[in-house]
């Protein structure tokens, strides 16, 4: 938390400064596309990435979206659900991953953002590629690096470590910028917490996106969830304060995706069904949900979208339609 002494100095040198960081509207004064989007959570097994990556398949595919996958997450699933493990090590050989740009970052040399995108990585079994779809992959290095600096310098006078602070946060918000004319959504999936990258995450977006299971232990933390991303967000635009920087945008909470549920034949079942409507009435939801179908696993051990794969599972996840009704609310809200 800050000290009062920070808090002070933040009044003195931005007297302008509200606690409501309001940079989201220069952002877009600048540029209303493309719409980023952080899918995040600090609990796992929530089908963040599953989300994220079917939602930017069907934007892409179907939707003639131009879209960025990154993937800031050092476990790396949302770079294997698009290519094989052989692909992904002859791609960081020859080009790097998000770690390389980062060190790149901390090195002081430039981003280079576009020199690290892997066009196209999604191989779909005709031998053609998914079009319109980009990856920035990650790999197991970041995970050092996701550690970061965690509070603002507890004096006031350190406006050079203030400056710090949000240089730290500011990587992944400089290198979309080196690369937002070229598409339509940027998705970025974050690590299941709330350390540097999916701070860094935070900072770069429009808006974040919640998966969690509609059961008790799943979304007993939203409210812990929302007033923590506010509370990082007023740390950020105060230290940015200090350090005399511009202040920046801050994702908005955008909305709870209901993921894995559970149904019973075709109905949901009633503690699913009773837990979903206890959250929409706290807070904004797709109206759309995905369940918990193999489907999904079985298309992600192959690295392509559901409606690819050709196993019996698959299919049947795949008539449901339940990413494509995601992707068209998306489409209508944001």
């Amino acid at each position: 938390m800050l000290t009062l002494e920070i808090a002070k100095a933040a009044q003195v040198v931005n007297r302008n400064l509200t606690g409501k960081f309001g940079a989201n509207q220069s952002r877009e004064s600048k540029m209303t596309q493309p719409k980023v989007l952080a899918f995040i959570n600090y609990k796992g097994g929530v089908a963040k990435t599953t989300s994220a990556y079917h939602i930017g398949c069907w934007l892409a595919d179907t939707k003639g979206k131009r879209v960025l996958l990154i993937d800031i997450d050092p476990q790396t699933n949302l770079t294997f659900l698009c290519a094989s493990v052989r692909d992904w090590e002859i791609q960081k050989s020859n080009t790097g991953t998000i770690a390389s740009m980062y060190k790149n970052y901390l090195d002081g040399s430039p981003i280079n953002a576009q020199q690290y995108i892997w066009t196209t990585p999604i191989r779909l079994r005709n031998g053609r590629h998914l079009p319109r779809l980009d990856l920035i992959p990650c790999d197991i290095e970041l995970i050092g690096a996701d550690i970061g600096t965690g509070m603002l310098p507890t004096k006031a006078v350190f406006k050079e470590q203030a400056r710090q602070f949000v240089q730290d946060r500011r990587f992944l918000s400089d290198a979309i910028d080196e690369v937002r004319d070229n598409y339509d959504y940027i998705i970025i999936d974050c690590p299941p917490n709330l350390y540097l990258m999916t701070q860094n995450a935070l900072m770069a977006s429009d808006r974040y996106i919640v998966t969690a299971i509609p059961d008790h232990l799943s979304t007993i933390g939203l409210t812990t969830l929302n007033g923590k991303v506010g509370q990082m967000k007023d740390i950020a635009a105060k230290a940015s304060s200090i350090a005399g920087l511009e202040t920046r945008g801050y994702a908005e909470f955008g909305a709870v995706l209901f993921v894995r549920v559970r149904i019973g034949g075709d109905v949901l079942t009633t503690a699913h069904a009773d837990k979903m409507v206890e959250v929409r009435n706290r807070f904004k939801c797709f109206d759309s949900h995905t369940t918990e179908l193999i489907g999904y696993t079985e298309a992600a051990a192959n690295s392509v979208p559901v409606w690819f794969h050709h196993s019996e599972n698959a299919r049947r996840a795949s008539n449901k339609q339940e990413y494509p009704r995601v992707v068209d609310q998306l489409l209508e809200g944001f």
